[in-house]
């Protein structure tokens, strides 16, 4: 079975380990959509920008909150990915969800859409007052050994985090990449006592609550 087929398998199911503080409840409802490539080999993630109020500089997954023309939470996240990336929902395929899990700075329940796709059309920066960097990122360079460490804020929030050559990933992003490499199998052991700093352009002017992400 391939890594992206284990990974499909994998989805929909209660995970009491994919958590990144409290258990959702009572939070604004969002979206992320994990769009991965049909062969298995890459996922978009975008950079917002400095300007923003929450998650200023993060590297994130194309998302948002839900609105009321929003039947579904899946539909949240494509609409969601086609106004920051301009991605043509009718070129991808829906495969499930992780579990909901709430985000503190900005009070939401966040749920995660995984979605496939073949790269068929393009996926770009379409507002750069939302966006300002989309790129798509390798999985192996995820998985890599070397990418992977722990990360500190200094409010006392602790996670996982992906150091790459021009990119810093961290909080409740790096939380999802790390649960879908261990979904789909791509993960390898990796040092867990290795301890990075959040590089200060990666901060913005986030102000985390209750030491959680």
């Amino acid at each position: 079975m391939s890594h992206l087929s284990t990974l499909i398998a994998s989805l929909g199911h209660d995970d009491p380990d994919f958590s990144v503080g409290r258990r959702p409840g009572g939070g604004r409802s969002s979206a992320v959509l994990a769009l991965v490539s049909e062969a298995g080999n890459n996922i978009v993630l975008t950079r917002r920008p400095l300007s923003l109020r929450h998650h200023a500089g993060q590297v994130a997954l194309p998302g948002g909150r839900a609105e009321d023309t929003d039947q579904t939470i899946v539909d949240t996240a494509l609409r969601e990915a086609h106004e920051e990336v301009g991605l043509d929902e009718r070129l991808v395929t829906v495969r499930g969800t992780l579990p909901t899990a709430h985000v503190a700075a900005s009070s939401s329940d966040v749920t995660t859409v995984v979605a496939t796709w073949g790269g068929a059309g393009t996926v770009g920066v379409v507002d750069p007052a939302e966006v300002a960097l989309v790129q798509r990122v390798r999985l192996a360079d995820l998985a890599n050994q070397s990418a992977r460490a722990t990360t500190r804020h200094p409010s006392g929030y602790r996670g996982p985090a992906f150091v790459l050559p021009d990119l810093f990933v961290w909080g409740f992003t790096a939380h999802v990449l790390d649960a879908l490499l261990d979904y789909g199998g791509w993960s390898r052991s990796w040092d867990r006592e290795r301890m990075v700093e959040i590089p200060e352009e990666y901060l913005g002017a986030q102000r985390l609550l209750g030491g959680t992400l």
